[in-house]
């Protein structure tokens, strides 16, 4: 393609007729012309004098050096007022322009701009434009791209011309650009004549940006195109960002992620959100390749020939407005499977279905992609229907790599890694962003954390892939709400909607906790608002928003407008701008209940450096030994703790000052959701009078029972706004009980209710149980979570979540057991030594129920449901981790049949499978693992479960195995994997779980890991000398600061934990 002919700016054509020296010198502008001929009467001077056409005046050298020095401070001058003088009105120098036309700027926008004042361009000169964003008055409206990449010599050539306005008269533009060459840069008008010539470009790298300054005025309202060649690399980065190569050494790739500013690493394109504008692209490949973009391929013609290989040139259909992060690109050897058209089962049958196709080099993969694609179909149609909006482009495509990202975002066009195909959950969310990302942008990065969770929300609408089972409806709680609560309760969080304008900032914009917490916000209002209510908000926010950006506000006002009217005004607001969410507590005061609520926080102070005795391994007989052997009556007390009692009373220490600091009492405008239980009876003793007269006796007569009535019905959602710190619900104390939180998508946690004076502990246990039974499986899961955590955080004794943890032996649910297996195995491992780490370990010997291992065959019949597989698996695992010989059996026989008979382990038995025969047939078992891990790498699609694999490598009884998986995970050729930080956080909780600190302090002397190996770490990490000596190590690093909180919960923790759960064994067994 033959690209736009620019001439080199400020130079002349080279002179055919003089001598190569006239010609050189005629090559000098006119500016250099001069300044030679400023000089005294040297040869230079003359020659300069006789190729110039006006005279020059000849002057002494005294005189040439005066006017000189005069000449430089003028200029110094100059230099002097452009940089500190007042920008004029005209210069955007003067501060940040703000996002939106008439909106004033942030705080934060304020202050980055005043950071940014000094800012200093590539080439060491002042870089004029001073905002982290690109101005507003320059709006793209088409960009048409052609590209060259070469995957043999890793170069990516390309020519991008971007349709542009501008809102007012400007001398200037800026566009983001990174690690690229441009060569040439040409302006036009919109009839296509040659615009204002470009006199000036700078570079920014530190904030991508760059300065195009023109000659002339570019006039408000008018239409001009940029056009710019450019050079760049096409590189096996870790990042994997951008448009880099991929594949295997058989078969490159070029593929793309421009999530979410890599965009502006393969063409020169004003990369922000709101900046939609239309694309038309032009691909030169091979002739064995294969091309794909957003839109489908119009036409495809002949591009010349490179190094003996022929070339195509494929031209793509304009796509829709879109923000540069989703355009979607890649090139590759593949080969095509499409998807029926037809399908039977389709809710709105006027909604078009989109083609939808497979691309992947491996036919193992295109022979198995029939049952994806139908589902996939059906995905976007039930989308369709519950957005009420019908997919916006006319094809979807997926496209298989190996060696890339597990998956890659893009508007039509997703890029997957061969395990990622069986997760539906990840694709479910791809396809969501076809709307909440494709369809609708977010307004600025701040809110991208919306569309996150709008994707997040939508996935769970998902159907089921084949005949398996439908999703459950826990899914929203064990997928976001807890995950969201547990990453959000400390001191170091951030507000899911704070600015971002910083590069690290944006990248983390679709991070773990925006994910979950955003996801727990928008499904807890859609709840408050009602399920129609929230179905017909979201088809408004994309009705109203098609083809351009929206925020949360725009959601909130829609949720208003189609829901109901009790919404306070701005009530969720608090909730995105607010680090953390609120803990509930409840007490009765006569009828009425008091609901307090209160930011809640998990922190500990960092534990005293040198303790004088390590008490926690007293236990209670043995310390009833000591107090008689050493006892003096003045100082002994007697202490006495209610086991029921909420709140944990420490002795006295001696506490340094916080070194964080406490945050502050917040206050969100909760969305609260009850129901109650039955009306508790009022006993009221009748007596009669014995005579008719004034001092007659009266007789006790019995007890009757008054009815009493209550405003608040049963078995009915109650809904209440609570918009203050504290506020008083009546007639609720009538209640036997009441539950918070229903159905558990409320993104707060409730205190168990204080025991009233009058209430004993046998009333309050019933009252307790009667709460747990009648919930369903997700509050039940909710309720347990709530305990475990709440006495983590000191303000619930560890017996209390021990008691309810003990009801699980008639639980057939997998919420629950999945949230107290987590628990209970973590606890185990913190108190492995301590003096209750015995009768723990009994009474998760007696709760573990027993096992019913399913057949593949009875797996593969769809009879049985996702809780009864799940719940199989995760308790043939949870046995063998707490050393069940019974369930160990059953997991060593399915390993052996595997090994000895080669028949197939069930997936959600395989971790529990491997486990069991790395520890129970040593090296042997071993081996058969590692050549299963190296068999399953190597094939198209994963053959086992790389994360059971990896679980049972690191298990072993025996330290030489142990030590060899330890060294090949921190050898340099596993470091270059993508896999890497899986592998390392898997072999650090291992060590924790089998060979506790002592073990864990091995792993992490060998070599430095990534974050999530060390928050795996620091999981078994709870003496005073582990904080401080991993706080010398680590604290540096990131993910320290996270794993240093760990450990200081777990100090805090494990000596108060460990007192309490000796007393409850105790009295448990003198019953």
């Amino acid at each position: 393609m033959d690209g736009i002919q620019m001439e080199p700016v400020g130079k002349y054509k080279a002179d055919r007729n003089g001598s190569a020296k006239a010609a050189a010198w005629r090559n000098m502008v006119d500016q250099d012309l001069d300044d030679v001929a400023f000089l005294a009467d040297t040869d230079k001077a003359r020659e300069a004098r006789e190729l110039g056409e006006a005279p020059v005046a000849v002057c002494s050298q005294r005189r040439a050096l005066c006017l000189a020095a005069l000449v430089l401070s003028a200029m110094f001058a100059t230099a002097l007022l452009v940089v500190y003088a007042t920008p004029q009105p005209d210069c955007p120098c003067a501060g940040e322009n703000p996002l939106l036309p008439g909106q004033p700027p942030t705080e934060s926008e304020e202050s980055s701009t005043a950071a940014n004042k000094e800012r200093i361009a590539s080439n060491g000169a002042v870089f004029p434009w001073r905002g982290a964003r690109l101005p507003t008055f320059v709006i793209p409206k088409h960009y048409s791209l052609w590209l060259h990449p070469n995957l043999t010599t890793g170069e990516l050539r390309g020519e991008v011309s971007i349709d542009f306005k501008v809102d007012r008269d400007t001398s200037f533009v800026v566009l983001n650009i990174r690690d690229m060459n441009v060569t040439e840069r040409a302006l036009f008008k919109s009839g296509g004549s040659l615009g204002p010539k470009v006199i000036k470009t700078l570079d920014y790298p530190q904030a991508d940006q760059t300065y195009i300054e023109f000659k002339d005025k570019l006039r408000r309202k008018y239409n001009y195109t940029l056009s710019l060649r450019f050079i760049t690399k096409l590189e096996r980065n870790e990042k994997q960002r951008g448009f880099f190569l991929a594949g295997s050494h058989r078969h490159r790739c070029a593929v793309s992620r421009f999530w979410l500013t890599h965009a502006r690493s393969a063409f020169p394109c004003l990369d922000e959100p709101h900046f939609r504008a239309s694309f038309k692209l032009t691909i030169v490949r091979d002739r064995f390749h294969v091309s794909l973009t957003n839109m489908p391929i119009v036409a495809t013609e002949e591009a010349g020939f490179y190094l003996g290989h022929r070339l195509l040139q494929d031209e793509f259909a304009q796509s829709p407005p879109m923000p540069p992060h989703m355009v979607a690109l890649a090139v590759c050897r593949l080969q095509r499977r499409a998807a029926p058209l037809a399908v039977d089962t389709v809710p709105d049958e006027d909604s078009p279905v989109p083609e939808a196709s497979l691309y992947s080099d491996r036919a193992v993969i295109l022979d198995e992609s029939g049952p994806l694609l139908e589902w996939v179909q059906k995905t976007i149609q039930q989308f369709s229907y519950e957005l009420n909006t019908s997919y916006p482009l006319p094809k979807f495509d997926i496209v298989v790599v190996e060696g890339g990202n597990p998956y890659s975002e893009g508007w039509g066009l997703i890029t997957l890694s061969p395990s990622m195909l069986s997760d539906t959950e990840v694709i479910a969310r791809l396809l969501a962003q076809q709307w909440f990302g494709g369809l609708v942008s977010p307004r600025w990065w701040s809110s991208q954390w919306l569309m996150e969770a709008l994707t997040s929300v939508l996935g769970q609408k998902a159907p089921p892939l084949g005949d398996a089972a439908r999703r459950q409806e826990d899914a929203l709680l064990l997928h976001h709400v807890l995950p969201a609560l547990r990453l959000d309760s400390s001191n170091s969080v951030r507000a899911v909607a704070s600015p971002r304008l910083e590069k690290a900032d944006i990248e983390a914009a679709s991070d773990e906790l925006s994910l979950h917490k955003g996801a727990a916000i928008v499904s807890m209002a859609i709840e408050a608002a009602g399920e129609e209510a929230g179905r017909a908000a979201l088809a408004r926010l994309l009705r109203d928003h098609r083809a351009a950006s929206a925020d949360a506000r725009d959601l909130w006002r829609a949720l208003q407008r189609d829901g109901s009217d009790d919404a306070p005004a701005h009530a969720w607001d608090g909730w995105c701008e607010k680090a953390g969410y609120p803990l509930l507590c409840a007490r009765t005061v006569g009828d009425d209940v008091i609901l307090r609520q209160e930011r809640f926080v998990m922190s500990a102070e960092p534990p005293e450096p040198e303790p004088t005795m390590l008490n926690h391994l007293l236990t209670v007989d043995l310390r009833a030994d000591l107090d008689e052997l050493f006892y003096e009556p003045e100082n002994f007390t007697d202490p006495t703790e209610d086991e029921n009692s909420t709140t944990t009373t420490l002795p006295p220490t001696t506490r340094r000052p916080r070194t964080t600091r406490a945050p502050p009492a917040g206050s969100w405008v909760v969305p609260v959701t009850f129901s109650v239980g039955p009306l508790a009876d009022e006993d009221v003793r009748l007596w009669r009078n014995g005579s008719d007269t004034v001092n007659g006796t009266w007789y006790d007569m019995g007890n009757e029972t008054k009815a009493r009535t209550s405003r608040w019905a049963e078995n009915v959602t109650h809904l209440i706004w609570m918009n203050d710190t504290e506020m008083v619900i009546p007639e609720l104390g009538k209640h036997k009980w009441v539950r918070y939180n229903v159905g558990a998508r409320g993104l707060y946690r409730v205190a168990p209710q204080d025991r009233s004076v009058t209430e004993t502990s046998d009333t309050a246990a019933k009252r307790a149980a009667e709460l747990y039974d009648a919930g369903a499986p997700a509050e039940r899961a909710l309720l347990l979570d709530d305990a475990f955590v709440l006495s983590r955080a000191g303000r619930l004794p560890a017996s209390r979540a021990v008691a309810a943890a003990a009801r699980l032996s008639t639980e057939s649910h997998w919420a629950p057991w999945r949230v107290v297996l987590s628990h209970l195995s973590w606890w185990k491992e913190l108190l492995s030594v301590s003096a209750s780490a015995p009768h723990l370990n009994q009474l998760l010997s007696t709760l573990h129920p027993v096992v019913e291992v399913y057949t593949l065959a009875q797996i593969e019949s769809s009879t049985l449901s996702e809780d009864q597989l799940w719940l199989s698996g995760a308790l043939l695992t949870s046995g063998v981790e707490w050393g069940n010989e019974n369930v160990t059996r059953q997991a060593v026989e399915l390993f052996d049949a595997w090994v000895n008979d080669n028949e197939t382990i069930p997936e959600i038995y395989q971790e529990g499978a491997f486990l069991a025969g790395v520890r129970t047939h040593g090296e042997e078992g071993w081996a058969a693992c590692w050549r299963a891990l190296l068999t399953s790498v190597a094939a198209p699609r994963p053959i086992y479960s790389h994360t059971a694999l990896l679980a049972a490598l690191a298990s072993p009884t025996d330290d030489w195995l142990f030590y060899r998986f330890a060294y090949t995970v921190v050898s340099k050729e596993a470091q270059r994997g993508h896999d890497w930080p899986l592998w390392a956080s898997t072999l650090c909780s291992a060590a924790c779980k089998w060979r506790g600190a002592a073990g864990a302090w091995r792993v992490l002397s060998l070599q430095a890991l990534p974050p999530p190996a060390l928050l795996a770490a620091a999981r078994c990490l709870y003496q005073p000398g582990d904080y401080y000596r991993f706080k010398e190590l680590f604290s540096d690093l990131r993910g320290g600061s996270s794993a240093l909180d760990t450990i200081a919960l777990n100090a805090a923790w494990v000596q108060r934990a460990d007192a309490d759960l000796s007393r409850y064994f105790s009295a448990i067994n003198k019953q």
